[in-house]
């Protein structure tokens, strides 16, 4: 190694030149930023350390949605690759090595683009991305909260009725569900709820004519007459593992109101 100083027109900064045993000769350019001492030239090219990145997080998104979160930084040189945490724990890049990240995601390390889908209500935290080019000192964005949210909307579960796909159940008393209801629904009133989905999927067939939902089924749906009995059930439905459960807030009001003809 040969020791030397470098000169530019205004600076003056110690550098080295190496030889390699293939024989490559590399000059290293080297300056204290802190308690750090980042690589500034190697082998014919600058190097320069990642600034802060720039995370892009969705503050809410529909239980059962895609969500998509992305980390920009541009002038780390070489290009940095990318990690992404929630609430301060880092995200492993296969979620399924990790009992604290059951959800199901895909980590692109390189773009720094983080892929939840289908989002579960497990996804609703704080976000924040790492950039890192083993120059310097990794660089963290700013936390942003994402909210998963445990409703459909009018637009979405009309489509959902539509489709057919959906497993709609009907949470109100059977008095309240003989003025009306939507279509191809199954009344379990909120009381029964907990034991019904506690129950063995013949008992449960048996006694409500419908398949029992799937723990991870993305399309079930609980309503009430205004929605506060749909978020009750929704959230025994989430306790007991039905993490993609979603409440039609609107209720039966809304949908009585909204749809010429009543089901």
């Amino acid at each position: 190694m040969l020791s030397d100083f470098c000169f530019f027109p205004a600076i003056e900064i110690p550098c080295a030149a190496y030889v390699s045993q293939s024989g490559t000769p590399r000059v290293e350019w080297q300056f204290e930023k802190g308690s750090s001492i980042v690589l500034f030239y190697y082998n014919s090219k600058f190097t320069v350390p990642p600034s802060k990145p720039v995370a892009k997080v969705p503050t809410s998104v529909t239980v059962g949605n895609k969500a998509v979160l992305t980390c920009m930084e541009t002038d780390g040189s070489p290009p940095p690759t990318f990690q992404w945490y929630r609430d301060n724990v880092m995200m492993p890049s296969n979620p399924k090595i990790s009992e604290k990240f059951r959800n199901s995601y895909t980590l692109d390390t390189k773009t720094g683009v983080l892929t939840i889908e289908p989002v579960t209500s497990f996804d609703t935290g704080d976000y924040f991305c790492e950039a890192q080019n083993n120059i310097g000192t990794a660089q963290k964005s700013e936390a942003i909260h994402l909210e998963a949210r445990n409703v459909i909307s009018h637009k979405d579960m009309k489509a959902l009725v539509a489709s057919g796909k959906a497993r709609i159940i009907d949470v109100r008393l059977p008095g309240e569900v003989a003025n009306g209801h939507i279509a191809n629904s199954v009344n379990i009133p909120v009381a029964e709820v907990e034991e019904a989905l506690k129950m063995d999927p013949e008992t449960f067939k048996m006694k409500y004519g419908m398949d029992k939902p799937r723990m991870d089924d993305e399309n079930l749906i609980f309503y009430c007459q205004r929605g506060r009995r749909g978020a009750q059930t929704t959230e025994i439905a989430m306790t007991l593992g039905y993490v993609k459960a979603r409440n039609y807030a609107g209720g039966y009001e809304e949908w009585s109101e909204k749809e010429v003809k009543w089901e």
